[in-house]
């Protein structure tokens, strides 16, 4: 049954929190693990990149529009590299 007050002992209460600002590393770590998510599903470059480049998806969207192509493609080959050694370079 849905509850309307919000318990602080409760283990599965979903808690959002807003970070201040934002780094480059951060911002970084984001777009990698985005993209670490997608190449571990086995999802080809391509298609890794239309997902940063699509305005539903809003975390992976977000790096794009502040960051551009060149980074998130480095981001992703980058992924690519880490889980796909035997690929080689992208």
């Amino acid at each position: 049954m849905p509850k309307s007050e919000f318990d602080p002992e409760d283990p599965i209460e979903f808690i959002g929190v807003q970070l201040r600002g934002q780094s480059e590393a951060a911002l970084r770590d984001m777009t990698l693990c985005f993209a670490e998510e997608f190449v571990r599903e086995g999802w080809d470059e391509e298609k890794i990149f239309a997902v940063f480049r699509n305005p539903f998806y809003q975390g992976p969207y977000l790096a794009w529009k502040q960051k551009g192509d060149e980074f998130i493609r480095s981001v992703i080959g980058d992924a690519i590299r880490m889980w796909r050694p035997d690929e080689g370079r992208i």
